[in-house]
């Protein structure tokens, strides 16, 4: 496990904690980061600052088009910047239940069914067994 970027993730849980959103375990956002990020080494990862492939819909250059997507990957100036956009961004999952959330399954499925848009475009169980792998590899048992 990285200590740095779980620090982070406890970051990001606790933004979203001060939004209302009191269940996230930030092992969940921690699995996640890790596999949007490919263990942290993506290059969206190192240049963009951005663990989780946050788009926007401005052109903010064509090196961050994003290459399945019509919007553009976001560009965050630091890892902590990232981290506290990211637990607001998680208000955006409240109408599939992300605040209801008792388990990384659920996590991740509140965040794939949202009515308002998807967050990732990955076949779920895909998603989850990978992010449940992570989990494993850096924590232990789900």
């Amino acid at each position: 496990m990285n200590q740095y970027f779980y620090e982070l993730s406890k970051q990001a849980a606790q933004a979203a904690a001060d939004r209302g959103i009191t269940n996230i375990d930030p092992r969940w956002i921690y699995a996640q980061w890790a596999h949007e990020s490919k263990d942290f080494t993506s290059k969206l990862f190192i240049e963009n600052k951005n663990s989780g492939g946050l788009t926007q819909e401005e052109n903010n250059g064509d090196e961050n088009k994003q290459p399945d997507g019509e919007y553009w990957y976001k560009i965050f100036a630091t890892y902590e910047e990232y981290a506290d956009f990211f637990g607001k961004y998680l208000q955006g999952f409240l109408d599939s239940g992300v605040n209801q959330a008792t388990t990384i399954v659920e996590y991740i499925t509140a965040l794939k069914l949202s009515p308002s848009g998807e967050y990732f475009g990955d076949d779920i169980d895909n998603y989850i067994t990978n992010c449940e792998y992570r989990y494993k590899e850096a924590f232990g048992e789900c």
